[in-house]
């Protein structure tokens, strides 16, 4: 599921950054890389000598990975999206707080538009999970994950990639308004109680310990508190179809992706963009 990975990379990408990036992708099952570059237009760099994503993907290549070099020009998050589905990749990793042709960071507008377009899992890593030192090899299997869910179809898949990270713990977070009288709210309780044990029960051959727990209230206020609060390494969570162009991943998934320390997996409903 985690097979072929796109990479997009800007001029000025650090090989040794890159390299450690490309040993924690090996360790999730990554076996192919697909290196990414847009040549944005009126940028200074455009048209240069483009020698330095060979050194890039040779960086790659040492850890063990196939790696292809591929280049696009125009809209950048517009290519981006369009290439991880021309290329058949399993998803696009990006990392955070990096510089796009020095104008932008993320989540500046470009990181937003492509959360936004693609139609592929979207990775985006933060200050959690720590990219190992050069030496040493990164341990997937001790992460530690959260897998925010509504309980729909959209939140159900990510279900799958939850599964792949096989890490060592995996908490089943589930957060809903509170229903107009006792009656209904004690009968929703025991409900969602019981989705959440089933799903829990699909995730324990996965992880060496699986929780989960139903909380009341704002569900991007409760995702950042627990993720917070636990010290979790990633967040999975599903995106939703956005309704209007001027709401790109939907109130709850922006402030989650935005305000997380961990890093994100996003996942959208299939046919997202070309369906809103």
């Amino acid at each position: 599921m985690f097979e072929k990975i796109l990479v997009p990379v800007a001029y000025g990408e650090r090989r040794e950054e890159l390299k450690k990036a490309g040993k924690l992708l090996k360790g999730l099952g990554a076996s192919s890389i697909s290196l990414y570059h847009v040549n944005e237009p009126g940028s200074f760099f455009r048209g240069t000598d483009l020698s330095w994503l060979t050194l890039l993907a040779e960086a790659l290549e040492e850890v063990g990975l196939t790696v292809e070099v591929k280049t696009g020009g125009g809209h950048i998050a517009s290519a981006i999206a369009e290439a991880a589905l021309l290329e058949g990749a399993d998803g696009i990793y990006m990392k955070a707080k990096r510089r796009w042709h020095i104008e932008t960071m993320l989540l500046g507008s470009i990181s937003r538009d492509l959360l936004r377009l693609a139609d592929t899992p979207v990775f985006v890593h933060k200050a959690r999970p720590r990219l190992p030192d050069d030496e040493m090899e990164p341990e997937p299997g001790n992460l530690n994950v959260l897998y925010a869910t509504d309980l729909d179809e959209a939140s159900a898949r990510p279900l799958p990639y939850v599964m792949k990270f096989r890490g060592a713990w995996c908490h089943v977070l589930h957060v809903r308004r509170r229903m107009a009288d006792p009656a209904t709210e004690q009968t929703r309780r025991k409900a969602v109680d019981g989705e959440l044990q089933m799903v829990a029960e699909e995730l324990r051959q996965y992880y060496e310990h699986v929780t989960f727990e139903a909380r009341i209230g704002d569900p991007a206020t409760e995702v950042l508190h627990v993720s917070d609060r636990i010290g979790m390494d990633v967040v999975v969570l599903g995106r939703k179809k956005p309704a209007f162009f001027s709401a790109p991943m939907g109130a709850t998934a922006e402030r989650i992706v935005t305000g997380s320390k961990a890093s994100i997996l996003l996942v959208p409903q299939s046919g997202d963009h070309n369906d809103s």
